[in-house]
Parts: structure tokens; C-alpha cells; sequence
């Protein structure tokens, strides 16, 4: 999965901002971040607006066609 969303920030970066945390490390920022998102599995793909608002929330392994679909609903 790392590639493909290495890849989309390439291309979405200068407007979408890319956030990823490590849920099996010990970055306490990260890991509450989680737990006020409710992710529980690997990967989980969280869509949200700037304020922190979440508009959808995905997991599993995704397709790029279906990332692309997940950041479309940032623009409405």
C-alpha cells in the first residue's frame, strides 16, 4: 500500500495534506490519534476535512482507482 499512497501524494500533495501513523510502534501521538479515529486494523484509510471532521473511514487494502474515489469526497 505504501507505494500507491506515496505515489497519490506526489500527485494530491500540493492540495490534500497525507498524514500516516504507526499503530505498532510506540509514538504516543500517534497511537491516540488511533484511538480517537477508532482504528483498530492495518490499514485503515481515514478521510477527513481540515477541521478534523472525518467523511469516511476504509479498511482493508484499497486500489489507487478506489483511493482516488476516498479523496474525491474531500472535494464536496
Amino acid at each position: 500500500m505504501k507505494p500507491l499512497v506515496e505515489g497519490l501524494e506526489k500527485q494530491y500533495g500540493s492540495s490534500i495534506e497525507f498524514r500516516r501513523l504507526n499503530v505498532g510502534g510506540n509514538d504516543q501521538a500517534s497511537l491516540a490519534l488511533a484511538d480517537k479515529l477508532g482504528v483498530q486494523y492495518v490499514p485503515t484509510f481515514v478521510y477527513a476535512t481540515k477541521d478534523g471532521m472525518v467523511i469516511k473511514t476504509v479498511v482493508g487494502e484499497q486500489t489507487v482507482d478506489q483511493l482516488k474515489a476516498g479523496l474525491g469526497t474531500l472535494k464536496q
